[in-house]
């Protein structure tokens, strides 16, 4: 047969054109950037790495990366971490860089080399990626001692040797987020201090315990009160200029020990001269932050004190503290700065920020109750001057009239009945009452259910005879600030602040009561919004939760059929290498004919089925990677839609015939149905993406064939429509998705042309389960799922239907689906096109190809169609061929017959739904004496791999599908003495014999019908009611990664300050009680003898079952059993 025209395999008819991108080996032949001639400047003959021609390609290779990623990246390379780095990397070197490029960083970097020196020599010695986040640093990058914070990931590059040879390093810059965080937690502890506040004493002890929380930002804190601060004043603020006094007085400090020479307790700052008067002055004129050095004399007495934060400040800033509505100078605030940060903009953000939460007119409440004070204060003096006091009290009282009209809160005064003797407007807007309303009226306003609630705190002033606080509601509605989505007003009801001050008699009666109301809906809505922002992000973490156990399950399991294939092949060609390499030479005559010579086809048959075992695989992996990096390029929007001519309804056909194979292994039947509507509005040639359409497409049959693999009817209709307007769900059953507020339609753009607007829509109904409420709810959501678990075969990533909504967006469509459990579903699509001309000859296609551009954005779809051709195993193969232009490169997808791996193993006979483990047909009763494992395992793949393992290591295997398979095994078994609940023994072929051995269970965790925890609580259930002898050995296999997430979850809380929200100290302990002890120690418990998770070496295996066979073996012969 002449094989010469046949295509030679792995090779491409078409070699695709790429442009030479090696700039290092050819700078000629490039326009170079001024860093990367910078770079080939570096006088490398000189360095650690040597002349660039004499670079190994896989350092040449890493610095064309690294130099190349758009990100902070660099790559240590030998023995002597010599760094190359990106320029990017630059920006966080400062004035390191250019001498850094190039040299060993121990000269450059010399303040921090020593952490990074170890951790880059751990990692050689390990292999081990690092992965750290906000690490501090000090780095002199700007000519002084700078923080810093940085997030870095280290992966080691393994040379040809196999070694470590160099770390390839990504760095991202943190400071600026740590600094705000860590700054607005001083600031929300001070807001939560000054609502506490009662006095303008209080308000100085408020703040000073606030900025005890700055210990980095506020090594040292000093307030001063000057003395206008204890009177009401309505001029502007006086200077040192128009006074010839201003007494201030040392209300706290704040890393400065009382007594200090530096923090007089009072001084005149108009008449004593000292280093605060002067910026005390300055401050006063300007009414702003000063910034002043620390002079000589001042460090000098400085020295030996204790600081807090970073040590010693060199500079501070002195704040005047002015009242914002009386614009009268209440106090300074002087605040010493981290030494080893700039007074930028952030940071003079943060200082207005602290001194803006002192000044606010929530203090006008104090000054109203120290007016209050006073006036009965000249009440008293009346008695020995009644014509002085009586003037006196006509100018109090026009100051308080006033006050009260320009107060920023509502102010009246009651009678202990709760009549309104005076009022300022601000009272009544609030409230609604008017001067002269008693206690009843008060239930016209209140909400319903409030009336209560004030009147009984009411009563609590008047007997209690103490001030009061609390919130209540008015039926008055209050406009939130924030509209709805779809752009429309809130309205809510109108939250009060109430405070409420007794007066007294001379008797000691309550008088009147002073009721003070601030409006605080506002700060009602916020702690509203806040919570409910809260709860969104703890739902979506608990999202991400799931999906990273989904996909670490989805990710792992594979592996370990990688793992076991890889053994399976080393182990027949280590057998045949040492055949070949003298093993008749050394082996005696009865060896020889013990072991026959070893069959070179069946080797390679072997080799051939698990190496296509692997790429399989390989490729769901691949599968789930290209899902989240399609997610990435979404958010980023990175992703295109490119349109091109085509024949939708011939792109569909050709596209379902990709199917067929598969279809075929399913027995399940596709039908293609082509509405009258494409015929009437005469469909042929539209624009469109083709590879955009058909993810879409192939993400739906995929499931419909998934869901429908395990029902009695098996059955996919796809229907093809097209309108001149778009589909709704008042038109279908469907029940369209609503286009997110941010998706955009990129049909509009220039290159879709001007051509009559169709719009097509596409409908898969299949015959599955159908979908509940609930998980039609879960659909076409981020990290949700229908059903999150694979059973028979591997399942997918979860993003999908996710991925799938956003690509229909983006063509002008919506997705939607009509579902309920037991009837099957219904999923449509649409998407917006354009009619245009048949293309030119050269631009049509004769038969269904792949658009697959060299642009790394059609990648995801182009890993769907690999996947539908892999199948499950192997056998003959066929292509599905991808050509076109120059920019289209071509895709050869082999495709092998699942047969095999379907295959039953060799003497293993199918009995009820379950593998029961027999010989090779030449093992006699001599193999009686072999131990016998039972492999529990859902998935083919997994379970025909170490069903093969485990016999080459000489074992008998039998396997179950599930829990319940398992359990009716163990009841053939010599462990069975129970009666009822199986029957006698059966053999392997089902007719009565004696019963089987059984030496050890492998039990996965994770199964339809029964899973493993559920079964070996059974099995112990039956061992304690005495139906089951002795124990049965069980070992948990899983591939659940979730124990892995303790550190992450570790360094994500321990992280939390300690003024974060109450809930996440309450939902942090439960997290980390997912980590490694809780999940191992929740399989022990359920009864399991040992834990292995995927992947696993056999060799490893090997061991926990000769452990544990030898455990029992011994204590059974101990017990005379």
């Amino acid at each position: 047969m002449d094989h010469s025209s046949l295509p030679v395999r792995g090779k491409s008819v078409l070699k695709p054109k790429r442009k030479f991108a090696d700039w290092i080996s050819k700078p000629g032949d490039f326009e170079l950037t001024p860093f990367q001639q910078l770079t080939l400047d570096v006088d490398w003959k000189n360095s650690p790495l040597g002349p660039m021609s004499g670079w190994p390609r896989q350092l040449r290779s890493i610095v064309l990366i690294v130099c190349a990623d758009p990100l902070p990246a660099g790559v240590f390379w030998g023995d002597e971490n010599a760094v190359v780095y990106n320029e990017p990397y630059t920006t966080l070197v400062g004035c390191k860089h250019p001498a850094m490029q190039g040299q060993n960083p121990c000269v450059q970097l010399a303040e921090v080399w020593d952490y990074f020196k170890a951790l880059l020599d751990e990692q050689k010695e390990t292999g081990l990626g690092v992965v750290q986040d906000n690490m501090f640093l000090l780095l002199q990058r700007h000519g002084f001692d700078e923080e810093c914070y940085f997030s870095w990931k280290f992966v080691p590059i393994i040379g040809d040797e196999g070694y470590v040879i160099g770390s390839h390093a990504t760095v991202v810059e943190n400071t600026r987020q740590v600094l705000i965080d860590r700054r607005m937690s001083v600031v929300r502890s001070l807001t939560v201090e000054m609502c506490n506040v009662r006095t303008i004493q209080d308000l100085w002890g408020h703040l000073i315990r606030a900025l005890e929380l700055a210990d980095k930002d506020a090594p040292m804190c000093l307030l001063y009160s000057a003395s206008e601060s204890s009177e009401v004043a309505t001029s502007p603020p006086k200077t040192h200029s128009s006074t010839s006094s201003m007494p201030c007085i040392l209300e706290g400090s704040v890393g400065i020990p009382a007594g200090h020479p530096i923090a007089p307790a009072r001084f005149d700052a108009c008449s004593q001269e000292n280093w605060l008067s002067f910026a005390f002055k300055e401050a006063m004129n300007s009414m702003e932050q000063i910034l002043i050095p620390l002079g000589e004399e001042e460090r000098k007495s400085l020295a030996g004190n204790q600081w807090r934060g970073f040590g010693e400040p060199t500079h501070v800033v002195v704040c005047p503290l002015v009242s914002s509505e009386y614009n009268n100078l209440l106090a300074f605030l002087v605040i010493g700065l981290n030494p080893y940060r700039p007074f930028d903009d952030d940071y003079q953000s943060w200082v207005q920020l602290l001194t803006e939460q002192v000044t606010t007119p929530q203090i006008s409440a104090l000054i109203l109750r120290q007016e209050i004070d006073r006036r009965r204060i000249l009440a008293t003096q009346e008695a020995m001057d009644r014509a002085s006091l009586s003037r006196k009290l006509s100018e109090s009282e026009t100051k308080f009239a006033r006050f009260a009209t320009r107060a920023p809160i509502g102010l009246a005064i009651l009678t202990a009945e709760g009549e309104a003797l005076t009022a300022n407007n601000l009272w009544r807007q609030f409230t609604a009452l008017e001067v002269g309303s008693d206690k009843p009226s008060w239930n016209n306003v209140l909400m319903p259910g409030e009336f209560a609630h004030v009147t009984s705190a009411w009563e609590q002033v008047v007997t209690g005879k103490k001030p009061l606080q609390l919130h209540t509601r008015i039926n008055i509605p209050w406009k939130a600030p924030d509209l709805t989505p779809d752009g429309k007003e809130q309205w809510t009801e109108t939250y009060l602040l109430l405070d409420l001050y007794p007066d007294f008699d001379d008797e000691g009666n309550v008088s009147t009561i002073m009721s003070c109301i601030s409006n605080i809906s506002g700060i009602k809505w916020t702690e509203n919004q806040l919570r409910t922002k809260m709860e969104q992000a703890l739902e979506m973490k608990k999202q991400q939760e799931r999906f990273i156990d989904m996909t670490s399950h989805e990710m792992r399991n594979p592996l370990s059929a990688l793992i076991g294939c890889a053994d399976e092949i080393l182990s027949s060609l280590h057998e045949y290498q040492d055949y070949l390499e003298g093993y008749k030479k050394t082996a005696s005559a009865k060896e020889l004919r013990k072991h026959p010579t070893i069959s070179k086809a069946h080797l390679i048959e072997e080799a051939i089925e698990a190496a296509d075992t692997i790429i399989y695989c390989a490729m769901h992996q691949k599968r789930i990677i290209d899902d989240i990096l399609t997610l990435s390029r979404l958010d980023s929007n990175l992703l295109v839609v490119c349109p091109e001519a085509s024949q939708p309804v011939e792109l569909i056909r050709n596209a379902l015939k990709m199917f067929d194979a598969e279809l075929k292994r399913a027995d399940t039947k596709l039908d293609f149905v082509e509405h009258p509507s494409i015929s009437n509005l005469q469909v042929r040639w539209t624009l469109l993406d083709p590879s955009r359409v058909l993810q879409v497409l192939i993400n739906l049959i995929t499931n419909a064939i998934k869901f429908t693999r395990t029902e009695p009817t098996r059955q996919i209709t796809v229907n093809m429509t097209a309108s001149l307007d778009p589909p709704s769900s008042h038109t279908t059953l469907v029940q369209f998705v609503p286009r997110r507020l941010d998706s955009v339609d990129q049909t509009d753009k220039p290159e879709w042309g001007n051509g009559e607007i169709l719009y097509l829509s596409i409908t898969v109904t299949d015959t599955g389960r159908g979908l509940s409420e609930k998980e039609r709810a879960n659909l076409f959501h981020l990290f949700m799922q229908a059903s999150p678990k694979t059973h028979v075969q591997y399942g997918g990533s979860g993003l999908g239907l996710f991925i799938s909504r956003q690509l229909t967006e983006m063509q002008g469509g919506q997705i939607g689906v009509h579902s309920e459990r037991g009837k099957g579903s219904t999923f449509q699509f649409y998407i917006k096109t354009r009619r245009t001309h048949c293309p030119g000859e050269s631009e049509t296609r004769t038969d269904l190809q792949l658009l697959v551009r060299e642009d790394a954005l059609r990648e995801a779809c182009g890993v769907e169609m690999m996947d539908l051709g892999m199948g499950l195993g192997v056998g003959s193969g066929s292509a599905v061929g991808v050509g076109g232009s120059e920019d289209i490169k071509t895709a050869l997808v082999r495709t092998r017959s699942r047969a095999r791996i379907a295959a039953e193993t060799p003497g293993v006979v199918r009995k009820n739904g379950m593998l029961l483990g027999g010989g090779d047909g030449d093992e006699g009763d001599e193999d009686k004496d072999r131990w016998h494992v039972l492999v529990v395992e859902d998935n083919l793949v997994n379970q025909k791999v170490v069903s093969k393992q485990l016999k080459k290591e000489g074992f008998r295997v039998s396997v179950a599908n599930h829990g319940g398979e398992a359990l009716d095994f163990l009841m053939r078994t010599e462990f069975w003495v129970g009666e009822g609940e199986g029957g006698g023994h059966e053999g392997v072929n089902g007719v009565a014999g004696p019963p089987l051995t059984l030496n050890v269970i492998l039990m996965d965790l994770e199964m339809p019908v029964m899973d493993g925890l559920t079964c070996v609580k059974k099995i112990r259930e039956l061992e304690a009611l005495g139906k089951i002898k002795g124990h049965v050995p069980v070992i948990a296999v899983t591939a659940n990664a979730r124990k892995g997430m303790f550190v992450f979850s570790y360094l994500v809380f321990s992280s939390i300050p300690c003024s974060a929200p109450p809930i996440l100290s309450v939902f942090a302990p439960n997290y980390l009680r997912q980590g490694i002890g809780y999940q191992i120690m929740k399989t022990i418990n359920a009864g399991m003898d040992d834990v292995t998770t995927k992947p696993y070496r056999i060799q490893d295996m090997l061991k926990q079952i000769e452990r544990l066979i030898a455990k029992y073996t011994q204590n059974s012969d101990g017990d005379g059993a």
